[in-house]
């Protein structure tokens, strides 16, 4: 017999809950549909009743009837998904047809894979930012969660860096969980905008949609991640933010009345986010050999670090990388507090070379940061610090990029290389942001003139820097930055 020839009748219902009884087969995740076509999701069972919730705006009455669905929620897994944007119900919101039905219900409760179908963090994530893929790298496969400050550019990072997979044959899917509408439509022009929506899909959940709607829109996101994971793909899944995820997981849990525990969330809202992100990773053939790489967002500031929901995520996750506002409003792009950012297995996947300028320039920034605020007390400094406080400056002048700017990793390497090879010693450090442009197109001309030339060339730093210091140098000295 089918699910849909049951019937269940409501017997009592508040706002978007409802409890309903006469569906012996209903299971967790069924999705059950009214005479009107109203979708409610089984949200608990117990002898005598069925919990569910409303995913649209339809509020049932008691006395209405409701059947189960064989289809459930209604997206159609296949590569038509790409380019368009809608929500977990399947309606589109790109005013372009609708979607194709799905003939079989989506799976949300997905046990994640186990360690015997994972494979080795060896690849890293290119976003074109220096801050990150030199100083905080990603690997293809890792789970980093982004933690900003309000208007402190990490949206716009998003969305340069899903702009920055164009060639990378990267499946990037934006899962926006009650945000304003104004926001998701900023989201999908952009992409559009810079044709990136060919190879992305966005899962849209507004402000205004009811709190069910929202809640389940990671899992019809991972389901989707999961489809082109197993053909092989890489795929890069933005959720944003868990942080409005977890307050509207809070009050389904509130109305339904269930015990409230620490800041009145649920018992169970660490494993309902940390049964999500497992769900990321780096997959052997077992698995089809794809990949998803997370990228779980929450807004919040350096003084709520330690409240339940960061903290949370912070230990379901590979690291974290942190915006400040206060290094935005400096006019730095990204505005990553590098000291605040975490990478646990970014690192793994960088070359011999990466690594060594990364641990280089950060001992320099480090050095910097104390000599200013020494400084600060101390009018006279020596030659040596002089020079570590100007190295500290033009590190952080080249590694500051412009909105939708896209540096190579060879590029990213040779331009810092420089600040090692003493180029910068003599220059005037007002002139370095004015000569940045010119300099970056001399760095980029000349990486292409010595594409020949390999990383492996260069077993160490140093043998690279000597590379530079002969080779690069002399280009720029000679006035071709001109």
């Amino acid at each position: 017999m089918k699910k849909n020839n049951e019937r269940a009748t409501v017997t009592s219902a508040k706002d978007y809950l409802i409890y309903l009884e006469g569906v012996p087969s209903a299971a967790i995740n069924d999705v059950l549909v009214d005479e009107k076509g109203g979708r409610a999701l089984v949200m608990s069972l117990d002898d005598k009743e069925v919990e569910a919730v409303m995913l649209d705006e339809s509020r049932p009455l008691p006395g209405d009837i409701f059947k189960t669905s064989d289809t459930g929620i209604n997206v159609h897994l296949s590569d038509k998904l790409l380019g368009r944007v809608f929500n977990p119900l399947g309606e589109t919101l790109d005013n372009k047809a609708p979607l194709e039905a799905s003939l079989e219900p989506m799976e949300l409760e997905v046990v994640a894979l186990g360690i015997g179908t994972r494979s080795m963090i060896t690849q890293q994530l290119i976003t074109g930012f220096s801050t990150i893929d030199v100083m905080v790298p990603i690997g293809i496969g890792q789970r980093e969660l982004i933690v900003g400050e309000p208007r402190s550019g990490k949206a716009t990072f998003i969305l340069d860096t899903i702009i920055n997979q164009k060639g990378t044959n990267t499946i990037c899917i934006y899962a926006v969980l009650g945000k304003p509408e104004s926001e998701i439509k900023h989201i999908t022009e952009l992409l559009r905008q810079r044709n990136a929506l060919d190879y992305s899909i966005i899962i849209a959940t507004s402000s205004a949609d009811p709190s069910p709607l929202i809640v389940v829109c990671p899992q019809v996101a991972f389901a989707i991640a999961d489809y082109f994971r197993k053909q092989g793909k890489k795929v890069l899944l933005v959720l944003d933010d868990l942080g409005i995820h977890a307050k509207h997981i809070r009050e389904m849990a509130l109305l339904s009345g269930k015990t409230p525990g620490r800041e009145s969330y649920p018992g169970d809202i660490f494993y309902q986010h940390a049964h999500l992100m497992e769900r990321a990773g780096s997959f052997n053939e077992k698995a089809g050999s794809g990949s998803i790489t997370l990228l779980p967002v929450i807004q919040t500031n350096l003084d709520s670090l330690t409240d339940l929901i960061p903290t949370n995520l912070m230990s379901s996750t590979d690291g974290h990388l942190f915006f400040s506002s206060s290094l935005r409003s400096q006019g730095y792009y990204p505005s990553i507090d590098i000291p605040a950012s975490v990478t646990r297995v970014g690192h793994q996947t960088q070359n011999v070379l990466f690594k060594q300028l990364a641990h280089l320039t950060k001992k320099s920034l480090a050095d910097y940061r104390n000599l200013e605020r020494f400084s600060r007390f101390s009018s006279e400094l020596n030659i040596v610090s002089q020079q570590k406080l100007k190295r500290g400056v033009v590190i952080q002048e080249l590694l500051r990029q412009n909105v939708h700017e896209k540096l190579e990793l060879l590029d990213q390497l040779a331009l810092l290389s420089l600040v090692f090879v003493a180029f910068f010693d003599n220059k005037d450090l007002k002139k370095v942001r004015v000569e940045k442009p010119a300099l970056l197109k001399v760095v980029q001309s000349f990486n292409k003139l010595k594409k020949s030339q390999t990383l492996t060339d260069y077993p160490k730093i140093e043998q690279y820097f000597e590379f530079i210091k002969q080779e690069l140098v002399p280009k720029l000295n000679n006035g071709q930055n001109s």
